[in-house]
């Protein structure tokens, strides 16, 4: 467990964990800095619970926090905690339970925050990620969200280190992981019940490290989209040309992947972004493609869907959505 500056908030953390009814565990909490009195309290309860522990790192950030944690880790399992949330008394017992060799066990979680009403994007990526829990393709909006929660899951060490630990080379880590485990096939074991409460809090990570805005997501996705999904045989095809689209346009062609360009929108039609000259969609040809789709606004996804689903012959499977 990493811990920045977690304040009152560290105490409830703590408590949620040594209140577990599974007991076996050990908890490596790496102090990366803090100045707020975190210290001190990691302190008190490594001094009051034997399994327990705490250490310094140089304030080199989370993923460096991780690896730390990890490396002075001795379970036969693993399983990431937050320093600001809180587990449900059942936590581990439940993902221990459902663990099997080659997999991961992840689950529904629940956002909360003790200031005010949760965010509407936490509360549309909430409903989102238990959906998944309960059915259908987990993986079929990996390039959309995150599908395994920074703090919901639990693995073998030994799957773990074959799929690269914490060896995070884009961020955010989470969704690196996330997309590791579809890389290498582990068995993913959806538990249809919370096993973690976020807390939406004013200074939570996602809310203000620049790394962790949904924009900083693209370079990650286009990597793993090229090393995961790509299929040389058919064209790749990228729709939409704002912000986004730019910024995808440019990773594509720093990689050297060739691809198409469309848009719906009548400015931009004919326009020379990158050297790519910008196609009208009624004048592209779907067959034979993938297709990156970096449209955000609703109504354009509606119009864009209605398109798709009058061509013949497209499949859902070709299509990524990106935004």
């Amino acid at each position: 467990m990493p811990v920045k500056n977690a304040g009152q908030y560290l105490k409830p953390c703590l408590n949620s964990i040594v209140a577990q009814t599974y007991t076996d565990w050990e908890l490596i909490a790496i102090n990366d800095s803090s100045h707020d009195g975190s210290e001190e309290v990691l302190e008190e309860y490594a001094e009051k619970y034997s399994n327990i522990v705490t250490y310094d790192s140089s304030g080199a950030g989370i993923v460096k926090a991780l690896q730390l944690a990890f490396k002075l880790s001795s379970g036969d399992s693993v399983h990431r905690m937050d320093a600001d949330d809180l587990m449900p008394p059942n936590k581990l017992e439940l993902m221990f339970e459902a663990l099997e060799i080659g997999s991961i066990v992840t689950g529904m979680v629940s956002y909360f925050c003790d200031e005010r009403e949760v965010g509407e994007g936490f509360s549309k990526y909430t409903n989102w990620l238990n959906g998944l829990m309960e059915s259908g393709d987990f993986w079929r909006d990996v390039y959309l969200e995150c599908p395994i929660p920074s703090s919901a899951w639990l693995t073998n060490r030994v799957d773990f280190e074959r799929i690269g630990g914490f060896e995070s080379s884009l961020m955010p880590e989470d969704y690196d992981l996330s997309f590791r485990v579809l890389k290498h096939k582990l068995k993913v074991i959806r538990l249809n019940k919370v096993v973690h409460h976020w807390r939406d809090s004013e200074t939570r990570t996602s809310r203000n490290v620049e790394q962790y805005f949904p924009i900083a997501y693209l370079p990650l996705k286009v990597r793993y989209f090229i090393e995961i999904d790509r299929n040389i045989n058919k064209e790749l095809l990228l729709w939409g040309a704002g912000k986004k689209g730019k910024i995808i346009a440019k990773l594509l062609i720093e990689k050297g992947i060739d691809f198409k360009w469309v848009t719906n929108n009548n400015k931009k039609k004919g326009v020379n972004i990158y050297g790519k000259i910008l196609e009208s969609s009624s004048e592209a040809g779907f067959s034979n493609s993938q297709i990156v789709l970096a449209i955000s606004s609703p109504s354009d996804k509606k119009e864009v869907l209605d398109i798709l689903n009058a061509v013949k012959g497209i499949s859902i499977k070709d299509c990524f959505w990106f935004c």
